[in-house]
């Protein structure tokens, strides 16, 4: 029943039928006779014979309100929008000071037809009237809202022109997008249709596609058989692609109606898929998950208690050793007392687009965008706009890592039936921050064969971890995001070997267009092998450690921890501007303010030397700045 029926339906119920038409006008008793006989096929639901009746009272007595009113009513639940506008402008020309819900109704019907100006024109109107009960104040004032955006959004359309990714892709079922790797060059979409065994019924499907030159094509069984599971769908690959998170509904593995559930990729094959435990899983419905490119956080669309109202965006972080912790609601920037689902966390980590109900949109569920501030905190989300919204749902939407493109699923004009995927170029104002991606593979470099090890980049003025992957086991391969703006410490680590580490400074330089390729070799830990500290910074002529210097201090802490049995000398370099006495003794001050820092956290002494060389082992040209720069450097020798 729809909302102007419910207050039409109290004003009948709550007045005696005709009092309207007593004030203004005392009906015929013929027409009273045959409105009161429509309001009963009305209650009976019988609509056809209601209709008759209510136009025979009209006939009989043209100034009879109560049918007008009625029969307008009827007419916005069949979609008849013309003749209910005729209807309740009609009614407003019998009477212009009868109930002031006309002005509300008729606003209503100017909405539904998308006559924004009349919309607000009676909207505004109903709003000035007397003693409105607040309820109705607070939702026509919503509604009012959500005319004014509508017509704003129609005069200032955004840049749109999807494009159909195809019959390599899209059928004549429902293809529903859920991720892309950071290399754009593989996709999963949730492929809709009828179940070939149950009639009536619908079989979703995960399915692969990779891009051969600028077309995409399904890859065929490049994903795990996971029908035993139940109903699934709602698939989140991470931006690696080396894990896969997706929702189980109705299997006998779940905790509640829908669940979430990972699995992770093993060469050519993945491994047992594992629910993500009542930690995160619920009695309640848990769906639409999305891992983010930091290799930790799990953001997911929950009905759980405790949210706003409906379904929420809520989040979970995982720690190595520890396990999920219990989910975040997202807040009050993203969620609503209605329904918020499908999270995508760009691999910049501080943007994300989600479909909301909850705010003034073009009808449906509405695409939206939203911001986290220099504090960490989500900013107020902003409306896609028209023609990307539109009064059918968009729910769907993945965002390409270089912020350009945009895939979503829609039933628009033209496709190959039901939902089709579509690409389209990203508006600037609707772009993420720019991000780039690392990729390489990670060797032993005595064997060259290749490593699974743990890739980090870390914020070094946060100190925080922005991504997170591995290298996978059987290739050494690795994909890691690299959004701009940042100072990063770049570490490449796996028990045994000496840990790799390099400075990746974006704070005034543009994120590369291109990936960056680096291909790394990490040294066995034995007596002899060096390797730089690239992430410790002293003032020029100081030796006191830069506060930038901590994240990759206590990842030399961290490694002296997982290996008791090594004991190092850190050596201090310079380049040879300066004197050698000057130049030497800056370097001995420099190296032993490293060995203090990790002796006052607790490394025994007796495991630590330092020393610094001066000028006297540079490892490039001296002549150019460049040059220099490398000779200025910390190292750490195994002894």
């Amino acid at each position: 029943m729809r909302i102007h029926k419910i207050y039409f339906a109290f004003l009948f119920l709550s007045i005696p039928l005709g009092i309207w038409a007593q004030i203004v006008h005392d009906p015929q008793p013929k027409a009273r006779k045959a409105f009161y006989s429509a309001v009963e096929y009305w209650e009976d639901n019988d609509l056809d014979k209601a209709v008759i009746d209510l136009r025979k009272a009209m006939e009989i007595d043209s100034l009879y309100l109560d049918p007008y009113l009625l029969l307008a009513d009827i007419y916005f639940d069949k979609g008849e929008f013309d003749a209910t506008i005729d209807l309740y402008s009609r009614a407003l020309a019998i009477d212009p000071d009868g109930p002031a819900k006309v002005y509300y109704l008729l606003g209503s019907a100017y909405l539904a037809k998308d006559d924004y100006e009349q919309a607000i024109n009676y909207l505004e109107e109903y709003l000035t009237k007397d003693e409105l009960p607040e309820e109705m104040r607070t939702h026509t004032a919503g509604k009012l809202e959500i005319a004014r955006f509508r017509k704003n959004a129609k005069a200032h359309p955004v840049p749109f022109r999807p494009y159909n990714l195809g019959p390599g892709i899209n059928t004549e079922f429902d293809e529903y997008v859920n991720s892309i790797t950071l290399d754009e060059t593989r996709m999963v979409f949730t492929l809709t249709q009828p179940d070939t065994i149950s009639r009536g019924h619908l079989m979703e499907g995960f399915v692969m596609a990779v891009k051969e030159d600028t077309t995409w094509v399904k890859a065929g069984r490049a994903l795990p058989d996971l029908y035993e599971l139940g109903n699934i769908g709602a698939m989140s690959l991470s931006p690696d692609g080396r894990f896969l998170f997706f929702t189980s509904c109705g299997s006998s593995r779940g905790i509640g109606s829908c669940d979430l559930f990972v699995c992770g990729k093993e060469g050519d094959s993945w491994t047992e898929p594992q629910n993500l435990g009542d930690v995160v899983n619920t009695a309640n419905w848990e769906s639409q998950p999305c891992f983010s490119a930091d290799g930790q956080t799990l953001y997911f669309s929950s009905a759980r208690r405790g949210g706003m109202g409906g379904s929420d965006i809520w989040f979970t972080r995982f720690r190595q050793g520890v396990g999920w912790s219990r989910p975040e609601n997202a807040g009050p920037m993203i969620n609503t007392p209605k329904e918020e689902m499908a999270p995508f966390i760009h691999p910049d980590g501080q943007t994300m687009y989600f479909s909301s109900k909850g705010r003034p949109g073009m009808g449906g569920f509405d695409l939206f965008i939203t911001r986290k501030d220099k504090n960490g905190q989500w900013q107020g989300a902003e409306n896609f706009g028209w023609p990307v919204n539109t009064a059918a749902d968009e729910i769907l939407i993945v965002v390409s890592t270089n912020g350009k493109a945009a895939y979503l699923s829609s039933t628009m004009e033209g496709g190959y039936g039901g939902y089709d995927i579509y690409r389209f170029a990203l508006p600037a104002e609707l772009a993420p921050q720019h991000v780039s991606y690392l990729e390489g593979h990670v060797y032993d470099a005595d064997t060259k064969e290749p490593l699974q090890a743990e890739l980090q980049l870390l914020d070094l003025k946060t100190e925080d971890l922005v991504v997170r992957c591995e290298s996978e086991k059987e290739n050494g391969h690795y994909m890691a995001a690299l959004p701009g703006g940042k100072n990063y410490a770049l570490h490449i680590s796996k028990p045994g070997y000496l840990f790799y580490s390099e400075n990746v400074d974006l704070t005034s330089v543009d994120v590369p267009e291109d990936p960056v390729n680096k291909d790394v070799y990490l040294q066995p830990i034995k007596e002899g092998q060096r390797f730089t500290l690239n992430n410790i910074f002293f003032d020029t002529d100081e030796y006191s450690l830069s506060e930038l210097s901590k994240v990759e201090l206590n990842k030399l802490y961290t490694f002296m921890l997982i290996n008791p049995e090594v004991n190092i000398m850190i050596c201090g370099h310079t380049d040879d501007v300066g004197s050698e006495e000057y130049n030497m003794t800056l370097s001995q001050n420099r190296a032993r303010s490293v060995y203090s820092f990790l002796v006052d956290l607790g490394i025994d002494p007796a495991r630590l030397k330092y020393q610094g060389f001066g000028k006297s082992q540079p490892v490039s040209d001296n002549s150019t700045e460049e040059g220099r720069a490398l000779n200025r450097r910390t190292e750490v020798l195994i002894l």
